[in-house]
């Protein structure tokens, strides 16, 4: 859900090659340090999925339980991290060529995909059980929402990954703008719904660890999201001021 780790160095281009679609799928990287925004989001979406397990069984087990950990995991760790793997100086993948960051991100993806899927099925075969209502709350709403744009975005990735296959029909740049933005959109509407369970029925723990859970998932959402929405709107500006 990344525009990838190609930095345009615009100032060592000409107007004529800063034109070209190939000077954008270039990834130059010379800064060293850290990505220290990554590792924010990484400590605090493990940091969630330690609370949510013990919340989901201290009690013991039961069908339920799998719901919230496997949302957690798909969408705090496996999503976070497939962003994660295409933005420059990413601990994991900050060493990696730009075509293994790329399998690395969409290998992610597909993973957090299935495990969300998971805790689609166990929530929906849970209300079956159980005779309750499907998608009444916001947070099943948003639930739903999230999880069809979970399953779109997945398959428009595969336009970004052939997007010099499809350059006949559309820039490579918007192949990956459209990609990154729904991505984006996806990614807050599964961290929404995540934090619309506060307010459900099960979530019956002390104020206290609500304000802390909240912290720590919008902090994972804002550092995993800043830098990509930053480079949509860098990659726009260029693209105006290229046609002007």
């Amino acid at each position: 859900m990344e525009l990838g780790a190609e930095e345009t160095v615009s100032g060592d281009m000409g107007p004529s090659d800063r034109k070209s679609e190939t000077s954008r799928l270039v990834a130059p990287n010379t800064d060293p340090s850290p990505s220290y925004l990554n590792i924010i989001a990484n400590l605090c979406g493990l940091l969630f999925l330690c609370i949510i397990l013990y919340s989901c069984f201290k009690d013991g087990v039961s069908l339920f339980s799998f719901h919230p950990t496997l949302m957690t995991l798909g969408w705090m760790v496996f999503m976070t991290s497939a962003m994660h793997a295409l933005t420059p100086n990413d601990l994991a993948t900050g060493w990696m060529p730009i075509r293994l960051k790329s399998a690395r991100h969409w290998i992610l993806q597909v993973v957090g995909g299935i495990i969300i899927l998971g805790g689609f099925i166990v929530i929906v075969t849970n209300k079956f059980l159980n005779g309750a209502a499907h998608f009444t709350s916001y947070h099943g709403k948003f639930g739903l929402a999230s999880f069809i744009f979970v399953l779109l975005t997945m398959l428009g990735g595969l336009g970004a990954l052939n997007s010099l296959k499809l350059k006949h029909y559309l820039p490579p740049l918007y192949t990956k703008l459209i990609h990154t933005s729904a991505g984006l959109l996806t990614f807050c509407l599964g961290i929404t719904t995540i934090l619309l369970a506060f307010f459900s029925k099960w979530w019956p723990n002390a104020e206290w660890l609500t304000i802390i859970c909240f912290i720590l998932v919008l902090t994972s959402m804002i550092a995993t999201t800043l830098r990509p929405i930053l480079k949509i709107y860098i990659r726009l500006r260029e693209r105006l001021d290229i046609q002007n």
